[in-house]
């Protein structure tokens, strides 16, 4: 990754360890960008920002390159739950599916790291501050739908997770394994779109806009 204000290490140089999990899940919440029809995570005007690029679907990792989400990433590592899925309230360019909350995607966790001490290095803003850890987490599975293929969370979804109606920004649920089961099976039987996130990401980023800018002045 290369984005200013971030963290400036190759995700190959972390000193990953081997991540031992059962089968449950865990759910947390990610701001969708307004102006991509996927449902891609939130892109700042600008660089450097607060706005953390996680899920980092372009690394696979989660919370290694900024710091929002200390508490979900701790709470996942300590339960020892196998699968991060990633639920946002949709704010893209599709009219009708405006407004509904869906899973788009998930991660399988399969190594962990301890960034705190990269993140009060490199970074302005941090949420570990005053964590014993602060936990980045790799998969070596991941994917993310479309906005249609993406899995409905109902409030009637939310009650029988025993998870409170009302989704926030700070909501994150913990799912038994006949619940990760259910989710999980749902996003698998649905195309792969992740190179498109990745794509409408990589398009939208205040980097990508600069250098389009500077080939129209040459």
């Amino acid at each position: 990754m290369n984005i200013p204000g971030t963290v400036p290490k190759h995700v190959e140089s972390i000193p990953w360890q081997d991540y031992r999990a059962s089968e449950t899940g865990l759910i947390a919440y990610y701001n969708s960008d307004p102006v991509s029809e996927l449902a891609i995570r939130e892109i700042p005007e600008q660089y450097p920002s607060e706005v953390a690029p996680d899920p980092n679907y372009e690394t696979g990792t989660y919370g290694l390159y900024g710091c929002g989400r200390n508490k979900v990433r701790n709470t996942l590592v300590k339960a020892k739950s196998r699968y991060l899925f990633f639920m946002t309230r949709y704010e893209g360019t599709i009219g009708e599916n405006y407004d509904r909350v869906l899973v788009t995607g998930y991660y399988r966790v399969a190594a962990v790291a301890d960034v705190q001490k990269l993140h009060i290095r490199y970074l302005e803003e941090y949420s570990c501050i005053g964590s014993e850890k602060c936990m980045a987490l790799r998969a070596d599975e991941a994917a993310f739908v479309s906005v249609e293929d993406a899995y409905e969370v109902s409030s009637d979804v939310l009650k029988s997770w025993g998870a409170a109606t009302r989704v926030t920004k700070q909501t994150r649920i913990a799912l038994d394994e006949e619940q990760t089961k259910q989710v999980l099976e749902h996003l698998k039987s649905k195309p792969n779109r992740i190179d498109d996130y990745i794509e409408q990401t990589k398009q939208l980023s205040p980097a990508n806009q600069e250098d389009e800018e500077e080939e129209e002045e040459i």
